[in-house]
């Protein structure tokens, strides 16, 4: 018989080293990602500067016809949307915005934009976009930062919130860890699975960009680690009734309200719900305890449809009832170009994803992780005592919706993969590790890591410093 392996005490001192890189590496692209060149960094702060002046974001109505000819679409979208707010209010923000980032030479980096500096409005960037249709959670929670400093200037309020960013991306690295400890109980894979979570470039740019992305990914990977802590955690017996249903109960209650935060929070935050369903369907328990099982997957369809009903609310784009038009993005979004671009943005890109860094490397790491992860399935049939393929089932199935949400979209970036860099960390490590006697499962992970390290110095003087410091002047 053999007995399922729990994680080793709490290694405080390997938490607390791990936030401690986390922290330092986030700083360092916080430091040198230049002011706006986070992808939609500008109209993700005008929300939250509407927030902070007090407009509450519940105002729906449509666009009059005098309107639409005499006012910019970004003002009408933003009015649409925080009620009460005068055109002068809009006009002024957006001209502030746009003011600072022409003083940062945001039209001298980003290639596809206007050579005009003197821009008018946000649609002279790029007609038809807006962040006013999204969920509203994230402008909330970063708004009350501005009341520190009422009179700071735009590019003032950008770092300030991007500050925010960093905090939550050092939290993302903690439960990458947390998670990576229920499916690897044993030797390196959970410090390196948190490492490559850590030190992926792409993923550390998160920590330095004004954008609602970082907090759905913080949602998704608390709730991967619930999910991870709810199916590996051993039963309880002899517990009076009240309390052993509250023993079972509460992760799986607090994973149904994670899920509700991401789907208030963004569209991509769906599939929190996708990893709660799975974790419902993978627990030991789930057929011997069959009606709490339909309790539960009828509770997360409650959380399902009071989130698409909000989404449709507010206009979100990501959203539509057409069956042939959710068809015609399904198929775009798995071309083989979008998928070719969803690598390359995985990879790096810069400056609004209008620029490769140079030697371009996107090629040989898609290879690469192409193959590791087609070794990590070996490991969901593969009986290894450092590792729980019940826990790899949920990953491989997460990171599968992931991709699937992002088709039906039409859309290939790789920062709407990002919410499930930690199950894709988790699943490079159970590849990199699976095949290995345990004795050279240590020399591994430490290569993985020079091999990172390696890269991100390369993405950091070529992407980074040559881009924000040399070509173009800070």
């Amino acid at each position: 018989m053999t007995v399922d392996p729990q994680p080793s005490p709490w290694p405080w001192r390997t938490l607390l080293g791990l936030l401690a890189v986390a922290f330092l590496h986030g700083l360092v692209y916080l430091v040198m990602l230049p002011h706006w060149m986070g992808e939609d960094e500008p109209w993700h702060l005008q929300n939250v500067v509407m927030i902070h002046e007090g407009f509450a974001g519940q105002g729906l109505a449509e666009f009059h016809h005098e309107e639409q000819r005499d006012h910019p679409l970004s003002h009408l979208h933003v009015r649409r949307r925080f009620a009460g707010a005068s055109w002068e209010q809009v006009q002024a923000i957006e001209d502030g915005i746009l003011a600072s980032m022409e003083s940062k030479g945001y039209w001298r980096r980003v290639d596809w934009v206007s050579r005009n500096n003197h821009m008018e409005s946000f649609d002279e960037i790029l007609i038809g976009i807006t962040a006013s249709n999204n969920p509203l959670l994230y402008y909330y929670v970063t708004a009350p930062l501005l009341s520190l400093f009422p009179e700071a200037e735009p590019r003032f309020q950008l770092l300030l919130i991007r500050c925010v960013s960093l905090l939550l991306f050092v939290g993302i690295v903690a439960l990458t860890f947390l998670a990576a400890r229920r499916v690897f109980p044993q030797g390196p894979g959970a410090v390196l699975a948190a490492l490559w979570v850590a030190l992926w470039p792409m993923s550390a740019r998160g920590a330095a960009v004004v954008n609602n992305d970082v907090m759905t990914r913080f949602w998704v990977a608390l709730s991967l680690f619930l999910a991870a802590y709810w199916i590996t955690r051993p039963e309880r017996e002899g517990l009076p009734r009240g309390r052993s249903l509250w023993f079972h109960a509460w992760p799986l209650l607090a994973m149904l309200a994670v899920s509700g935060l991401a789907m208030l929070t963004k569209t991509s935050g769906a599939s929190s719900v996708a990893i709660v369903g799975l974790a419902v369907l993978l627990h030991p328990a789930s057929l011997s305890r069959l009606k709490g099982t339909v309790l539960a997957l009828l509770g997360l369809g409650a959380v399902i449809a009071g989130g698409a009903a909000y989404w449709l609310s507010t206009h979100n784009a990501g959203v539509t009832l057409s069956v042939e038009e959710n068809l015609g993005r399904l198929k775009e979004g798995l071309s083989l170009a979008k998928l070719t671009s969803l690598r390359d943005t995985l990879v790096g890109k810069l400056n609004w994803e209008s620029r490769t860094i140079t030697p371009d490397l996107s090629q040989e790491w898609g290879w690469f992780f192409a193959a590791v992860l087609a070794l990590s399935l070996t490991g969901l049939f593969l009986r290894r005592d450092w590792l729980r393929s019940r826990l790899l089932w949920l990953a491989w199935g997460a990171s599968a919706v992931q991709l699937l949400l992002m088709a039906m979209r039409g859309v290939s970036k790789g920062r709407y993969l990002m919410p499930m860099a930690p199950a894709l960390a988790i699943l490079l490590t159970a590849g990199l590790l699976v095949l290995l006697p345990k004795k050279w499962q240590p020399t591994v992970a430490l290569a993985s890591v020079v091999l990172l390290l390696s890269f991100d110095a390369f993405f950091v003087w070529h992407g980074l410093g040559r881009e924000a410091w040399l070509l173009w002047g800070w």
